[in-house]
């Protein structure tokens, strides 16, 4: 069994990587969750058009390998950029590109003041990072912006609100799966995207919710810093928390383990007038 000491990534800390104590610990969460999203990251790619597009852009791009699989399915010649607010990231994803041979950028820059000109590309994408941004409608308007007319935003986001478990102690199982929800910025940010969408003036949207299955040791990393909150505040008690993981252990342990949550994909089109 994982002992859930070892979850010390806080999933709700990616929005001050660099003011976190082991940015290492984050980077690790993302790989480890990098399976559960394959199916929707697809998606996503599908809805944008990238075998059109000359110029492309990854908000928020983390460890930047989606920046690369971007480049993957772009013309010959074309360049797809990645900006993360995060000094760590932007230096793990420049070490990770060097040598694939595609042709990516990577700089620093702020989602809600977007280092680049209007009309700068043709494809502009962002996964999971509106969730922990104050004002994601901003963030979704500076996406469209920096997007050429007629060209393509998309975004991936989880909804936190439909996660998921099987457990068998229901009412502590809320507890936690809720805590662990407010922890971010904007949990429902999943719903919220096509209405936001429409708001950033984005035009011809195809949404696709998607249910993501994890298995337990990314559970685990998930949802075990919501758990310490609710210690530390009193809300459970060590030995309400020790059960809680006691009943996690038991379905894990007996095959029946079930944990998942629905993501949206959403895209649309910059108007061309």
């Amino acid at each position: 069994m994982m002992s859930p000491k070892r979850a010390v990534a806080d999933a709700s800390r990616f929005g001050a990587v660099d003011r976190v104590f082991d940015p290492a610990a984050l980077i690790a969460l993302l790989d480890g969750a990098k399976p559960m999203f394959r199916a929707a990251k697809s998606v996503l790619l599908d809805r944008l058009a990238l075998e059109q597009a000359s110029a492309a852009l990854d908000v928020g791009c983390g460890t930047g390998a989606d920046v690369v699989e971007m480049a993957r399915r772009m013309p010959h010649g074309a360049k797809a950029t990645g900006v993360d607010a995060s000094e760590a990231m932007i230096a793990e994803a420049s070490r990770r590109a060097a040598g694939s041979g595609a042709g990516v950028l990577f700089r620093l820059g702020d989602a809600l003041d977007l280092p680049y000109p209007d009309d700068a590309f043709d494809v502009c994408r962002m996964e999971t990072v509106l969730q922990h941004l104050a004002d994601p409608l901003l963030a979704l308007r500076e996406m469209a912006r920096v997007t050429r007319p007629g060209g393509r935003v998309g975004v991936l986001e989880m909804d936190l609100g439909t996660v998921l478990l099987d457990h068998p102690d229901r009412a502590v199982t809320q507890t936690v799966l809720s805590a662990n929800a407010d922890s971010m910025a904007q949990p429902w940010m999943g719903r919220q995207l096509p209405r936001l969408f429409r708001e950033a003036g984005l035009t011809g949207l195809s949404v696709d919710p998607i249910v993501i299955l994890s298995g337990p040791e990314n559970f685990r990393a998930m949802i075990g810093p919501a758990v310490a909150r609710l210690r530390e505040e009193h809300v459970l008690t060590a030995e309400q928390a020790r059960d809680w993981w006691s009943g996690l252990s038991e379905r894990e342990d007996g095959d029946g383990f079930a944990a998942g949550a629905t993501v949206f994909v959403v895209a649309g089109t910059r108007p061309t007038a």
